[in-house]
């Protein structure tokens, strides 16, 4: 993924069972679980998950998203 264009950083929080869920901060209603902002910043996200990180034991995680090109890759072979 090395050569594909960064779309946007989301906030991931590990839950309990070891599963992620997408999380959402705002300032006047605190965190939303499942539902998540698309970042521009990466520094913007870190700062926003470091702030949660604060009041969370669960470990919070930025992950970067890639722009879609439209194309799936084709990891089959062709017989050969």
């Amino acid at each position: 993924m090395a050569d594909e264009e960064i779309a946007g950083y989301l906030i991931r929080r590990e839950v309990e069972n070891g599963d992620d869920e997408l999380l959402y901060h705002t300032d006047k209603f605190g965190s939303v679980p499942g539902v998540s902002e698309l970042y521009e910043d990466e520094d913007e996200a870190n700062a926003v998950a470091d702030l949660l990180s604060e009041n969370d034991s669960l470990a919070i995680t930025v992950e970067e998203v890639y722009f879609d090109d439209g194309e799936e890759e084709d990891e089959a072979t062709d017989g050969e």
